[in-house]
């Protein structure tokens, strides 16, 4: 039932009272019946206006409320209602009103005033930038992402519609290749979720990294090909320049010769392993089992201890090789004394987290440890630690080094890698 059907009925009866009052009243003196009949209808017409004028204040102020709290939700504050009493209640419920309609209106403009600008904003930034509601459907784009998707990009168009998948919670776009860095940001909005997507154009950067790679690449082969060819064209030299030829002679030459002809093979090989890794397949699988596996590789006795998830996520043959690389480091570092290495396997916000650390002396050169055939051994070839952060980078994570610290001193080295799960 509602309240203005209990109001009438409430006045109805507010009036029958009254009225059976009054005829049990007169009849309790006596009058006659035509009497009692004349008095009740003569009071019956005030009583019933009166009840009417009641019912009509209650339900006009009420419709006068709801048409001016109707008008200002559809954005109108031009308006007023005048109300006959100020110190009545549906006064202070209009009050009430003009209050919230005051700070929606402020909110509506400081949202309205943040979203201009914030449209002016991303409009001028050369990173291309586009937003998507809950039903992947476009509600933004700046100019730097309409002059790269070439087609209309109309609000309400659907993301696959332009071009977009959705692999997860990541949008992707064929336009936006290897030489883009795209994000993918999932936001609530009204309750709502919603999607950004911004690609950053990395081609200057990519060309300036392969530029110094290479820099490197030719200043490092240089190196080690005039370390071994400059001996041996020596050796040869000195061979043809005797006018007997001693085979004893001969023989340690080209022994010599040989060995360093070998070196500087393992080092073209070492390249090549670099250089060629294949896209890794990862899948889970037992890490204790690689663990033990990589520690009957190393030649030297280590302690590994073991902390962590059991199960770990990644190309399993090409993590066995990073491990092999690690323990095998250690080993190297560490020939006077027990060799003790601590593996530490666990997942965090949807990323595969390995963390292994030593008892040695640390690295030494922080800065180039990671540098491609870098390295402060006699005999290495530096590629031990790039080998491991190229397969973690393949994998679509990172891998850093540090040392380990008990005070000042340095206690050991540690290797951190992460990347993504799934």
């Amino acid at each position: 039932m509602t309240h203005e059907r209990k109001l009438i009925i409430g006045l109805s009866l507010t009036v029958l009272t009254l009225l059976g009052l009054v005829g049990a009243l007169v009849l309790a003196l006596n009058w006659h019946w035509l009497g009692i009949a004349s008095l009740l209808f003569a009071l019956s017409y005030p009583l019933i206006w009166l009840a009417y004028r009641c019912f009509d204040f209650w339900r006009q102020s009420i419709m006068r409320l709801t048409t001016y709290s109707q008008v200002l939700q559809e954005g109108v504050h031009n308006i007023n209602i005048n109300q006959q009493n100020p110190d009545n209640l549906l006064s202070e419920l209009k009050q009430s009103i003009d209050i919230l309609a005051k700070a929606k209106q402020y909110d509506s403009k400081q949202a309205q005033t943040v979203q201009s600008l914030l449209g002016n904003i991303l409009d001028s930034w050369t990173v291309p930038i586009c937003l998507f509601d809950s039903n992947l459907q476009l509600t933004y784009r700046n100019k730097a992402m309409n002059e790269q998707i070439l087609q209309p990009m109309l609000n309400g168009t659907k993301a696959q519609d332009l071009g977009f998948k959705q692999n997860g919670q990541h949008l992707k776009h064929r336009i936006f290749d290897d030489r883009w860095q795209t994000q993918t940001i999932n936001y609530q909005y009204q309750g709502e979720k919603h999607w950004l997507f911004s690609a950053l154009d990395i081609s200057n950067t990519l060309h300036q990294n392969q530029s110094l790679t290479q820099q490197n690449l030719v200043r490092v082969l240089s190196h080690e090909l005039r370390n071994s060819l400059t001996p041996m064209a020596s050796m040869a030299d000195t061979l043809l320049s005797n006018d007997t030829i001693d085979e004893t002679q001969v023989r340690l030459v080209l022994s010599r010769i040989l060995k360093r002809s070998n070196g500087l093979l393992d080092f073209i090989g070492s390249y090549s392993q670099l250089m060629q890794l294949p896209k890794p397949k990862p899948d889970w699988f037992d890490i204790s089992e690689l663990i033990n596996e990589a520690q009957s590789m190393t030649s030297n006795q280590c302690s590994i201890k073991r902390q962590g998830e059991e199960q770990c996520f990644g190309d399993r043959q090409q993590l066995s090789q990073v491990f092999i690389n690690l323990f095998k480091n250690a080993s190297e570092t560490l020939q006077e004394q027990p060799i003790q290495i601590k593996v530490i396997a666990y997942q965090r916000q949807q990323n595969q987290i390995i963390e292994v650390s030593d008892n040695g002396p640390g690295f030494a050169n922080l800065d180039n440890v990671l540098t491609p055939f870098y390295t402060t051994k006699t005999n290495g070839s530096g590629i031990g630690l790039s080998l491991c952060a190229e397969i973690v980078n393949h994998h679509g994570g990172q891998l850093s080094v540090g040392n380990v610290f008990e005070g000042d001193a340095v206690v050991g080295a540690k290797v951190l890698m992460q990347w993504p799960v799934g």
